[in-house]
């Protein structure tokens, strides 16, 4: 069955002007807050997280590893660290959604802190892999807590805009049916 041309093309470009304003409020973002000393908020982070809340695992982490890849190439990085990072947040999201029903608020705290801890939880592990001092104690104990903060005071407003663009949450339920 074929979709109307209106819709799709309305869906591509909620798509296009989404990645958009991802890219430059990460940017800007970056840009004033590291003047400040203080880690940014993971927008791409907020978007992996928010894409596992609604697309099938697999979906899920292949758009993770595709966001951290983009990432990874805007940030000018250690090409893959970001896309193993955010594929790791994201099956963490994954994994809890399959034992957890839609409960607002918490969830979306609860989504925040697991793809944070198991986008650190990866970069240990590459730490650890490539024996390359990618996390040391000081990023644990200091970048790590801020970004979760700041990551979880803006995803009350990044997840409307996420649901602008892929649509609302699908909850457990809705999946089993």
């Amino acid at each position: 069955m074929r979709r109307p041309a209106g819709r799709g093309s309305g869906r591509w470009a909620r798509l296009i002007v989404y990645l958009l304003l991802l890219v430059a409020a990460q940017g800007l973002l970056s840009r004033l807050l590291d003047g400040a000393g203080v880690p940014a908020p993971d927008l791409f982070l907020l978007t992996a997280v928010g894409l596992a809340a609604r697309v099938s695992p697999v979906a899920a982490l292949l758009a993770a590893y595709g966001l951290g890849f983009t990432q990874d190439v805007l940030g000018g990085g250690m090409l893959g660290l970001h896309a193993a990072g955010l594929t790791g947040g994201a099956l963490l999201v994954v994994w809890a959604r399959r034992y957890l029903s839609d409960a607002g608020l918490l969830q979306s705290l609860l989504g925040v802190l697991l793809g944070v801890a198991g986008q650190w939880l990866v970069f240990l592990f590459l730490t650890y892999w490539l024996r390359e001092p990618l996390v040391t104690v000081s990023m644990l104990t200091g970048v790590a807590p801020l970004v979760f903060v700041g990551t979880f005071l803006l995803s009350v407003v990044w997840e409307r805009l996420i649901a602008w663009t892929f649509g609302p949450r699908v909850t457990v339920e809705e999946q089993l049916a």
